[in-house]
């Protein structure tokens, strides 16, 4: 299947990404401008209405906010972006925790979203110098050192109680970024502790055991991005050539089977075999990124072309008609009616879509300027 590479021009970027930057901006306005609607729906509850806010997919929001602010030479998506660090400030409870769930249910300490709300402070922090960020995010990488099992494994505050996910790598990666400031030493080496219990569910098919969000269900690209996502940032981080190989592996996978297939299954079970009746439209952009991150470290031209193609199969998604609830909205899946997120428009989706796209952008700029 050939990709038309024409969305990679200034115009038809820059006018996604508004459209795309407007229906996030709403998606925080509809909550009185604290957090971000998990989504907008025509069909689930709230009937034809938005979701309540989501404090963890508005966590990792908060850092696209801060990008395309300095992108765009746009304040106003700045302070979008600091409104929400504050409110999440607000979320977090004695022991540290953050909590799960969309805020009109009974928090509750959560691993994952808790992890995921680190991204946003610490960004936040990075872009003020305000310490009350660093307090929070400190506080939430000591909770998370705190209850890791003897095994290196995560038990506690999980998304389904009693399975333990390998996308938990998306977990590490920001306890190890936030703690670059922190710099607690047993934090960190309960992080190395962690990782070594997630890579040995790598397989010798480059699959990783038990990433998906329940046990035995075929996990979707969006769950595959997030331990593929974890695994990468953190050999960064570590500097730990050893892990960046198995995640080149983990990688390569993806690439081939988008290239024989001619597209990517909106999941996969353990052996690769993939449902190709719907598209993980999240999982796309996500692994796009994973690519465009590894076309930077090494260069090589093959990440870059894959990213590209990968993410060819979701721009065109994106709605660029239609009421201001949905104008700018991209679907969990393609069919809307496919088993991701059916018949709703997440904000997440929107976050790695904008997020996938600026990266292309900025590595295709670098190849032109060196060609």
């Amino acid at each position: 299947m050939q990709t038309n590479n024409n969305f990679l021009t200034k115009e038809v970027f820059e006018k996604r990404a508004k459209a795309g930057l407007s229906w996030l901006k709403r998606s925080i306005d509809v909550c009185g401008g604290n957090g971000s609607a998990a989504y907008y729906s025509r069909v689930y509850k709230p009937l034809k209405g938005w979701a309540a806010a989501y404090p963890e997919t508005t966590g990792y929001i908060i850092e696209t906010l801060f990008d395309y602010s300095k992108y765009f030479n746009d304040d106003t998506l700045r302070q979008y972006a600091i409104k929400q660090a504050d409110w999440i400030c607000t979320l977090q409870f004695e022991n540290g925790a953050l909590p799960g769930g969309l805020v009109d249910n009974i928090p509750e300490p959560s691993i994952f979203n808790t992890g995921q709300m680190i991204f946003g402070l610490v960004r936040a922090y990075e872009e003020t110098k305000d310490e009350k960020y660093l307090r929070v995010f400190e506080g939430a990488i000591n909770w998370l050192a705190e209850v890791l099992e003897d095994d290196g494994s995560w038990r506690v505050g999980a998304y389904v109680k009693g399975f333990v996910p390998s996308y938990y790598t998306r977990v590490i990666w920001p306890v190890l970024l936030a703690n670059t400031y922190v710099k607690n030493d047993e934090v960190h080496a309960s992080m190395l502790k962690a990782l070594k219990y997630y890579i040995g569910k790598i397989q010798e098919n480059q699959s990783v055991r038990h990433w998906s969000f329940k046990e035995g269900q075929k996990a979707f690209t969006h769950t595959i991005a997030y331990t593929i996502r974890g695994f990468l940032e953190s050999a960064i981080l570590l500097k730990d050539d050893h892990l960046l190989n198995q995640t080149r592996g983990l990688a390569k996978k993806v690439m081939d089977l988008r290239e024989t297939q001619g597209s990517l299954a909106g999941w996969y079970d353990e052996q690769w075999k993939g449902s190709h009746y719907f598209t993980c439209l999240t999982g796309n952009c996500q692994l796009s990124i994973i690519l465009s991150k590894l076309f930077e470290l090494d260069n090589n031209l093959d990440y870059h072309n894959s990213a590209i193609k990968i993410f060819g199969d979701v721009v065109n998604k994106q709605r660029l008609s239609g009421g201001k609830n949905t104008y700018g909205a991209l679907s969990g899946s393609s069919p809307i009616w496919g088993r991701y997120l059916i018949m709703r428009y997440p904000n997440w989706a929107m976050k790695f879509y904008l997020e996938a796209y600026l990266l292309l952008m900025e590595n295709q700029k670098a190849i032109d300027i060196t060609s």
